[in-house]
């Protein structure tokens, strides 16, 4: 599958001689993907953004999990910067994870642990510096997604909006080289459309300065299709690529090895 880039590849990656950030190789993830879906191949490059639209929740968790090297898929192979981190020791597989992030409607914050310190846990385990020392250089990112007056309240405290938002925010903070998200559907309450205020221009900035990757996936992705350069929709149990509505005509890049 041909992957373009539309801006430079920027310096800040695991290896610079690497093409890709993410390359699914007829990828089933779990047992649950089958029968009806087929295997997914699939080649990220080191600052692009796609799509992957029409996958249930619970689908898409499933995949974007595999890709976050969290489970091993059943079939395939996955590549990460050139690397297939399922063959590496535990120790430099926990090293590589650093720079990927994995965002999910399933996933659930530290119950015991404030918002504040459930944001740093990561960083503080691995740097071991104290968590209000990390926090001051978070401060925008906090404020965007309206987390700041939240930070001392325990999970259990956080309208739902802003517990689906921290989500973000934990896995952001970790400035990563590939985003994965799963996004729930236009019907779920707190699905992609209560979220886009304040997640979508995040998620532009960081694409707009090539800090690097974002795979998208869920039922209903229209509020990212500006911030995306591909989009892939299921449809019939299969993949079509399709143009994004933004994209009027085809960038020259797109015929440069036929010239």
């Amino acid at each position: 599958m041909a992957v373009l880039s539309r801006r430079p590849e920027n310096a800040l990656r695991p290896a610079a001689r690497f093409t890709t950030s993410l390359l699914l190789a007829n990828v089933v993830p779990g047992i649950d993907w089958q029968p009806d879906l087929g295997p997914v191949s699939l080649a990220l490059r080191l600052t692009e953004c796609c799509l992957l639209e029409g996958l249930a929740v619970q689908r898409a968790d499933l995949l974007l999990r595999a890709a976050a090297t969290l489970l091993p898929p059943l079939t395939g192979r996955i590549f990460h910067w050139g690397e297939d981190l399922f063959a590496l020791p535990r120790r430099q597989l926990l090293s590589w994870r650093r720079h990927l992030a994995f965002v999910s409607p399933k996933h659930a914050l530290l119950p015991r642990l404030t918002l504040q310190e459930n944001l740093t846990l990561a960083q503080v385990l691995a740097t071991k510096h104290r968590s209000q020392d990390l926090m001051p250089r978070q401060g925008r990112l906090l404020e965007q997604l309206g987390l700041t007056a939240h930070l001392a309240q325990y999970p259990k405290e956080l309208p739902p909006r802003q517990y689906q938002l921290a989500l973000w925010a934990r896995e952001l903070v970790k400035e990563p080289r590939l985003l994965l998200g799963v996004l729930a559907g236009q019907e779920e309450p707190y699905g992609a459309p209560a979220l886009a205020p304040n997640l979508l221009p995040l998620l532009q900035e960081y694409h707009r300065h090539g800090q690097g990757a974002i795979l998208l996936a869920g039922p209903w992705l229209a509020v990212a299709h500006a911030l995306a350069d591909r989009r892939f929709v299921l449809r019939d149990s299969r993949w079509h690529e399709e143009p994004l509505p933004q994209h009027h005509c085809h960038p020259l890049a797109s015929y440069l090895n036929v010239l």
